[in-house]
């Protein structure tokens, strides 16, 4: 009976170890994943960001074409004084607007690269904590059934 009863702790130990060493390695694949996910969403924000600002871009010339259209037909001198200057910083708005846009892209896509470092880092040190709470709780139940079988060996 007490034999059986130490072969049940041994028993025991291996599978709690084996939970233990198999969660880790499911939470670092799932981190390793997540993290997969980041860096691809990192780089759809890149390539919206700079869509929305080619389009941003093309509504801006079309928007100042029409703005020249409409002062070119009511006779105003467009390239000369402040007209000019008033198309000129209207333009640079214009790129500073569709470069924002490009810049918040590389800010997402930055911040989401960071997150799945993070992330991987994360996967990794539970990888390790489970294989190190594998070895204590392998240590726990040898040491265990071992006073088990010596508290056995003296009665």
């Amino acid at each position: 009976m007490a034999g059986a009863a130490i072969a049940a702790i041994v028993v025991g130990t291996g599978i709690t170890a084996y939970g233990q060493m198999e969660a880790g390695k499911n939470a670092n694949m799932i981190a390793q994943r997540n993290a997969q996910i980041m860096n691809r969403n990192a780089t759809i924000a890149q390539q919206n960001a700079e869509f929305n600002a080619k389009l941003q871009e093309r509504d801006d010339r079309r928007k100042r074409a029409s703005q020249e259209g409409a002062k070119q037909k009511s006779g105003v001198e467009i390239y000369d004084g402040t007209n000019l200057i008033a198309f000129a910083d209207q333009e640079w708005t214009d790129e500073i607007n569709a470069e924002l846009i490009r810049r918040g892209g590389q800010n997402t896509a930055a911040n989401l690269r960071m997150q799945a470092g993070v992330t991987i880092a994360e996967g990794q040190a539970a990888k390790s904590a489970g294989y190190a709470s594998a070895g204590g709780s392998l240590l726990t139940g040898l040491g265990s059934a071992g006073v088990s079988y010596q508290k056995m060996q003296t009665t």
